[in-house]
Order: C-alpha cells, then structure tokens, then sequence
C-alpha cells in the first residue's frame, strides 16, 4: 500500500500571492476612479465653456439688432453658431443625445437659431438684401440613416454660398417656439426635413436638388 505523502502549503507565498493581486486590483481601481474623474472634470469645463459661448451669441445677436440695416457681423454670428453646433455634437457623443444637460443646451442653442433666423427673415424684408434660409429637422435617436448624409450636404452647400444661412434642430425636443414652427409649416416628425423659405421638404435632398429649390425661389420673388 502506497505511502501518503503530506504536502506542506507555504502560507507565506499564499500571503505573497494574495497581496499582490490585492495590489494590482486596488491599483486598477484607483486608476479608473482617477480617469473617470478627470474626464469628468473635462466635461465640466467643457460645459462652462459651452456656457460662455452661448451667451455671447445672444448678446452679440442683440448687438446686431441694435445696429439694424447697418449691421455687418451677421456672417460671423452665424460662424459662432455653427462652431457652437460642433461644441454641442462632440458633448452629446461624448454623454448621449438623451443625456439631461446636453437636452438643455440644445434648447438654449435652438432658441438662439430661431432668433437669429428671425433677424436674417428681417433683413430681407426691411434692408434690400437677400439671404436665403434653411430649416433642417433632424434625429439623433437612432431612427434617421439619412440624417448624416443631409448634413454632409448642407455642410457643402454652406462652404459654398455665403448667403445661405442653416439651422439646424432635433425633432425629438420639446420646445414651444420649435413646435410652432413645426405648426405653421406642417412638419411631421419624419427625418430629415428641410424647410426652404417656408416651404417644407420631407425626405433627404442632394445638392442638386436644393440648389434647384433655391433658384426657383429666387426666381419668384
């Protein structure tokens, strides 16, 4: 019959063994809370700056209603907002389209497209110019595949003609200003859909298309 042969365990490795994985997991622990907090603040900062960058396009769109017909920053106001788009998409990929701060934000920033959307529509009518605007209604939440390549296109088409103006909103928000325009123009929440001097176009438009629409308008007036 066979001997038992009693195997010693070294405690003291088991110790050693232990600790270190202890380590590496606090270790691993401490780095994540370390990222995560860092990019938290980065966010934070984000957003402060976001902040500022909001107000001063509301006041620098009241200081061109001040000046009236002799106002000649529109151009950049409308550079302002768009960088302030760009601010707003990197947040909302960074924390979700659904997230409650970036919902706030966009809200702020559509009224101040609205606005400034406004003070362009006066500026035909009161000082002989002839800007054309375009209203483009758009989803993030998943449910528009032609939404990207849309803005693709109004992207060109403002690169290209420096007397169109675009703004754009997400059907998905609820705003009272929004809805009425919503209202007035007869737009579903089917994405996208441009509204060109008052006329609503449901469905994605090539550049070919729009720029059609906009001679025809134009040829009207």
């Amino acid at each position: 019959m066979p001997k038992k042969v009693k195997r010693d365990i070294s405690y003291s490795k088991f110790l050693i063994a232990f600790s270190l994985t202890l380590s590496i997991f606090l270790i691993g622990v401490i780095v994540g809370n370390y990222i995560l907090s860092y990019k938290f603040n980065k966010y934070a900062e984000f957003e402060d700056d976001l902040k500022i960058d909001l107000l001063s396009s509301e006041i620098e769109d009241r200081i061109l209603k001040e000046a009236g017909c002799n106002a000649t920053g529109h151009v950049q106001l409308t550079q302002s907002l768009y960088d302030l788009s760009q601010k707003l998409g990197y947040l909302e990929n960074q924390l979700g389209w659904d997230n409650p701060k970036v919902w706030r934000m966009k809200k702020y920033y559509s009224l101040l497209e609205l606005r400034h959307w406004l003070y362009i529509n006066t500026l035909n009518k009161e000082c002989n110019v002839n800007f054309t605007t375009i209203l483009y209604f758009y989803s993030n939440k998943g449910d528009c595949p032609k939404c990207e390549s849309q803005e693709y296109v109004l992207n060109h088409l403002k690169k290209k003609y420096k007397n169109i103006f675009i703004y754009s909103f997400d059907t998905n928000m609820e705003n009272a200003a929004l809805n009425t325009i919503k209202q007035i123009y007869s737009v579903d929440n089917i994405t996208p859909t441009l509204i060109l001097e008052e006329k609503a176009s449901i469905g994605f438009m090539d550049l070919e298309e729009i720029e059609s629409v906009i001679t025809n308008l134009e040829e009207d007036k």
